[in-house]
């Protein structure tokens, strides 16, 4: 039997989402509660790659087993086992040949920007805090920029192999102020290693009061320029991985790739 769980956790305290020998990781923890439930060991297959502080509403493991249990009772049972900073939101049976990776469709992430004068103790493990005033709407302007199809190595990280294909198609980007708030939303087929976290970096140096009307344009056209010209590790500003969520992955609704919302 294939199983799927769609997982969410608090990264502050994973060295990451796959499996390390010596770090505590959201693969490891989960690993551990399957096998606490099953008593077998069970390597599950993870839907995407988060880093080190980088949270997740929507997380997706796939796995084999035999089992008599049902769906709702392997989620209650997991949610026992597992540690606190980490949850399975739900729980189904899919085909033998799901693959919670490249059976994606659609991927979604949220970068949340603090944007007062300063951080929160409640949010700080939620968050990133950036003091200068940001202007989302050029930053959303400069967002526009980035949807389509288009090669991103400029804003590959150091794990992405240099014969890995860096193109991916962004179906949407946007930047929006809520109170003091300022969320980056990013949809994709796909992302790079810190592509988030680099898109992100170059989207508030357009926002920055320093830009000013003159420098919008030089702004926009250097993110136009990383994205006509790639070049690993162009894209210089890397922001923290806290205030970094994958919220959402989407699969078809049918066939034997197909997984519940």
């Amino acid at each position: 039997m294939r199983i799927a769980l769609r997982l969410e956790y608090d990264g502050t305290d994973f060295h990451g989402s796959q499996l390390q020998a010596s770090d505590r990781t959201v693969q490891g923890v989960l690993e551990q509660a399957l096998e606490s439930l099953f008593k077998t060991a069970i390597r599950p297959q993870l839907a995407s790659r988060t880093d080190s502080g980088v949270h997740a509403g929507d997380q997706v493991a796939a796995f084999n087993v035999e089992t008599y249990l049902d769906m709702n009772t392997i989620r209650e049972a997991l949610n026992h086992y597992l540690p606190p900073d980490a949850v399975a939101r739900s729980v189904h049976r899919v085909h033998e040949q799901f693959d919670p990776r490249r059976d994606a469709t659609r991927r979604e992430y949220t970068y949340t920007i603090n944007n007062s004068a300063i951080a929160s103790p409640i949010t700080r493990r939620l968050e990133t805090t950036v003091h200068p005033h940001l202007d989302e709407s050029r930053m959303n302007d400069a967002a526009d920029i980035l949807v389509g199809s288009h090669d991103f190595a400029s804003f590959a990280g150091p794990k992405v192999p240099a014969d890995s294909p860096t193109r991916r198609d962004m179906e949407s980007a946007s930047a929006t102020r809520e109170g003091d708030r300022v969320i980056i939303r990013f949809k994709a087929n796909a992302f790079l290693h810190q592509q988030v976290r680099r898109m992100t970096g170059a989207l508030i140096e357009a926002g920055k009061p320093s830009a000013g009307p003159k420098s919008i344009p030089e702004s926009f056209e250097n993110i136009r320029n990383l994205l006509n010209r790639p070049e690993r590790g162009a894209a210089t500003r890397l922001m923290a991985p806290q205030g970094l969520c994958l919220t959402r992955i989407d699969y078809p609704e049918t066939g034997s790739a197909a997984l519940p919302a």
